[in-house]
């Protein structure tokens, strides 16, 4: 079991859309804990969000935030060992920093309808969210990428080509477009992050991977064992990868069980 890695989505995938509750994946967490199976964290949502998660579920694995731009390790996770680091985490990233992309964002905005995180107030994102005020401004403190909405219609490919002109690309979450920088996945952290376990551990490592939604997708398909969890509404997002195991339960739920089964409980 200790050659295994477990990265997952959040929205939709180990928490429910509608109350973000983890409550139905406590089996497989807690067997987890017990195998001491690393549980990666891989998400759109922010640092100060992952962190304040992660002491919800008790663990301090190290963590992929904002759609793989920024990997976090706790200085005092052993893969951190080989340095001496006064500060509580190790930041990995070469994602353009978000005063960049906001410059690019407020540009584009001049011919495009679209509406990112930095032109609202809190109670937007907390209508938009389903978040507490405390959790929203959490969500709202980004360092890599911009969430955004569609005001109108909005030719999504042609302002990924403008995108792409400066580095940055646009990928499409469960809630909200992402505007990230280009190369910058949640594949490609994946894969750095479970790179330094081998390294360290000089071992290989297999990668399960879960997830609902496309901004997902990379992660799922490069990894040894990929899990598509439905969304809310029981449908599933189209993945064109028969090698991509489907649960077949919405969030926790859905996840719980598919885990379950790969680490044969």
């Amino acid at each position: 079991m200790s050659d295994y890695l477990v990265f997952t989505d959040l929205d939709g995938t180990l928490l429910n859309h509608h109350d973000y509750s983890f409550a139905e994946a406590a089996e497989a967490l807690s067997f987890l804990q017990k195998k001491s199976i690393p549980l990666i964290i891989v998400t759109s949502k922010t640092f100060a969000e992952v962190k304040l998660l992660q002491e919800k579920l008790n663990i301090k694995c190290p963590f992929i935030v904002e759609n793989g731009a920024g990997i976090f390790i706790p200085s005092a996770s052993p893969i951190a060992s080989s340095v001496d680091c006064d500060d509580p985490y190790i930041k990995i990233t070469q994602a353009q920093t978000y005063l960049e992309l906001r410059i690019f964002f407020k540009k584009v905005q001049r011919e495009y309808t679209i509406r990112g995180f930095g032109d609202m107030q809190v109670k937007e994102v907390m209508e938009l969210t389903s978040l507490d005020e405390a959790s929203a401004i959490n969500a709202m403190k980004r360092d890599f990428t911009e969430p955004f909405i569609l005001e109108g219609e909005v030719d999504i490919e042609a302002l990924k080509k403008e995108a792409m002109k400066e580095g940055l690309d646009i990928v499409k979450g469960g809630r909200f477009f992402h505007l990230v920088s280009k190369g910058q996945d949640k594949a490609y952290a994946m894969k750095h992050l479970t790179h330094l376990f081998e390294e360290f551990l000089d071992k290989k490592m297999r990668m399960i991977a879960l997830g609902d939604s496309a901004n997902d997708f990379t992660m799922l398909k490069a990894a040894d064992i990929g899990v598509l969890i439905p969304l809310h509404d029981g449908t599933y997002a189209d993945i064109a990868d028969k090698t991509v195991m489907k649960s077949p339960y919405a969030g926790p739920k859905g996840w719980n069980k598919t885990l379950m089964e790969i680490l044969d409980v």
